[in-house]
């Protein structure tokens, strides 16, 4: 199975995502579990995607698409193998959905069919189920403002309150739509523990430990 956890900035999936993996592990050593956070932070992110987000360096709408779509494929052939099956999970947050959200939604770099087109060119999977954590934008920020890891500040997206506002309507936008695989919504406003129960249930209403 290939699961994908999505938010807002500050909406919790990666945190989520971290925690069912250890939940997981140690519940269940024997199970094929991979966990995997996108944007994947190798070098090509420190250098180049990071800088741009942080205001370091300009990039264009062109670059910016690239270095996302790289920043999938390199995963591609560790997901196959988990799709469309219930005794494997791959979890990931900030996944193709993401790219989605950000690329062809809010700042329409690239139209939206033809990123969906490149998708398929590039052999992107398909999510089986995109669970999306829906948390008001005001506290997602937040959070996000005393997470851990932010010395630098927040990026471009993250410290902006309109783009929270408007990715919210894009991703229940999307969820309505079923848009890149099937999509479910939990309250993401409650506690860590909360989340993390109402997550855990879906995904072993969907794979089996």
């Amino acid at each position: 199975m290939f699961i994908v956890l999505e938010s807002i900035d500050g909406g919790g999936k990666g945190k989520q995502r971290e925690e069912l993996t250890k939940l997981i592990q140690t519940e269940h050593p024997e199970f094929n579990l991979k966990s995997q956070g996108f944007p994947l932070h190798n070098d090509f992110y420190s250098v180049l995607t990071h800088r741009a987000l942080q205001g370091e360096i300009e990039m264009n709408n062109e670059s910016w698409l690239l270095a996302f779509l790289l920043d999938k494929t390199l995963e591609t052939d560790n997901i196959w193998p988990h799709v469309n099956t219930n005794d494997s999970l791959y979890l990931a947050d900030g996944y193709f959905t993401t790219t989605i959200a950000y690329q062809a939604h809010l700042m329409g770099q690239v139209e939206h069919e033809k990123l969906l087109a490149y998708a398929k060119d590039f052999r992107i999977p398909e999510p089986d189920l995109t669970i999306y954590i829906d948390v008001d934008p005001a506290i997602a920020m937040d959070r996000k403002a005393h997470e851990d890891g932010h010395e630098e500040g927040l990026d471009m997206f993250e410290r902006s309150l309109d783009k929270q506002k408007r990715l919210r309507e894009i991703y229940k936008l999307m969820k309505s739509r079923n848009e890149f695989g099937d999509w479910i919504e939990i309250d993401g406003n409650r506690s860590i523990e909360e989340v993390k129960s109402s997550i855990l249930e879906v995904i072993k209403s969907k794979v089996n430990f």
